[in-house]
């Protein structure tokens, strides 16, 4: 027996929204990483119980090389990048990449240069997490997180 225990023996149930507490779950919030179920049960958490979770701040480097003399060494891949369903069984499927990639609302939003290279640093980053959760505190990328999560809701809802 190498497992959590099952349900019935009180661990938690990591798909429960943290709002509603129905089951199943698929997002989770940016800013502490609790689960909810809803664009709706998201806003009522944010505004009533969200706590971020305070990492320690990366310290830049005490000395800045006066010649860079090397390329970066290319990032290791991270456990989302590899192709296969995260730990709550949900991946995104086309439908929603196309519904984000075709959204006007989202299109414009980019083209803010603050907005594409905060995306950017948390993308090329090897604390993703770390770096998502200290985004999360610009109001600007919160509003551009939830109108992505308003458009794959909206694509999970359509039956295309």
């Amino acid at each position: 027996w190498g497992g959590a225990p099952p349900p019935s023996m009180g661990a938690p149930d990591r798909t429960e929204c943290v709002t509603c507490k129905a089951k199943g779950s698929k997002y989770k919030c940016p800013a502490c990483r609790l689960p909810y179920c809803s664009v709706a049960c998201c806003r009522e958490h944010k505004e009533n119980s969200c706590a971020p979770k305070k990492e320690p701040e990366e310290k830049p480097p005490t000395e800045e090389p006066s010649v860079k003399t090397e390329a970066p060494a290319p990032r290791p891949k991270r456990s989302f990048e590899e192709d296969a369903e995260d730990e709550d069984g949900a991946r995104l499927r086309r439908k929603h990449l196309v519904a984000v990639a075709t959204s006007e609302e989202i299109r414009e939003c980019l083209k803010d240069e603050r907005l594409v290279n905060t995306v950017a640093r948390i993308d090329s980053t090897a604390r993703a997490e770390q770096a998502l959760d200290a985004a999360c505190e610009d109001p600007a990328f919160r509003e551009f997180t939830e109108k992505i999560l308003n458009r794959l809701e909206e694509a999970s809802s359509s039956k295309r």
